[in-house]
């Protein structure tokens, strides 16, 4: 995956702490939650994450675009722990018990 955003962009607070938490390169997953979807995001996955003025744009390996609008986004959930993202998988994600610090949410 590949993260590319303006330096000098004024993005909303969640979408700024989403970036610069993505910036740090210690993520294996993250989520985002909008309206009734998750859409969800592997480090490993060979796709252009793209920040701009009002939205996020995904671009997949095969040409596949993702449009998100920024007003659209209600959470984030970001993973740096597989066993953490294994054990959400089968439980209600988007929660705010059993904070371990291998995931955070915004």
């Amino acid at each position: 995956m590949e993260i590319k955003y303006n330096k000098h962009a004024k993005y909303p607070p969640l979408i700024e702490d989403l970036v610069n938490e993505l910036l740090k390169d210690d993520f294996i997953h993250f989520k985002i939650l909008c309206a009734n979807e998750v859409h969800h995001f592997n480090k490993e996955d060979n796709s252009i994450i793209n920040f701009e003025k009002t939205y996020i744009k995904e671009t997949c390996e095969n040409g596949d675009m993702l449009y998100i609008a920024y007003p659209d986004i209600f959470r984030v959930k970001l993973y740096r722990d597989t066993t953490q993202y294994l054990k959400d998988k089968e439980a209600d994600v988007f929660n705010d018990v059993d904070w371990t610090g291998n995931r955070i949410i915004f």
